[in-house]
């Protein structure tokens, strides 16, 4: 089995290279590189840039307004942004929301939530609960045990 890129992923490597050097900003790469602390403004900044060249949606078919990759690009595509020092795009509404959306969603509501999703202009969060969590436990004051 040969694991090699094929010359045309090769390519598309190169041409993805190219466009995240030239539109990645510096200061934002520069702190993915030396690890220090991506803003709110950072990450929303690189997803709207993204979303201008139709790839915040970078795992999304054409038809919902995506690039319509394969596999292989999906990962060349991962694999240059973070080379390049892009930071992971948030994966609330892009990887989470919208392909729910998108299978699941009406007419309506594809038209309503993805083009503000892919957009980058529109952000969604996901909220955590736990059953019982709802409220403290109440611990036994230890100086309060009889014995």
């Amino acid at each position: 089995m040969d694991l090699a890129f094929t010359p045309e992923e090769q390519k598309f490597r190169e041409e993805i290279r190219a466009w995240v050097r030239a539109n990645l900003p510096a200061d934002i790469s520069h702190k993915v590189h030396n690890a220090l602390h991506l803003t709110r403004d950072d990450h929303q900044r690189w997803a709207k840039i993204l979303g201008k060249k139709g790839w915040l949606g970078w795992g999304w078919p054409q038809q919902f307004g995506g690039p319509g990759w394969n596999a292989v690009q999906k990962h060349l595509f991962e694999e240059e942004c973070a080379l390049a020092g892009a930071p992971r795009v948030i994966p609330f509404g892009p990887v989470m929301v919208a392909p729910v959306i998108m299978a699941f969603g009406s007419p309506e509501q594809q038209k309503r939530f993805l083009p503000g999703i892919a957009s980058g202009e529109v952000w969604w969060s996901q909220g955590y609960s736990e059953p019982g969590l709802a409220r403290p436990r109440q611990r036994k004051d230890p100086r309060r045990a009889q014995g």
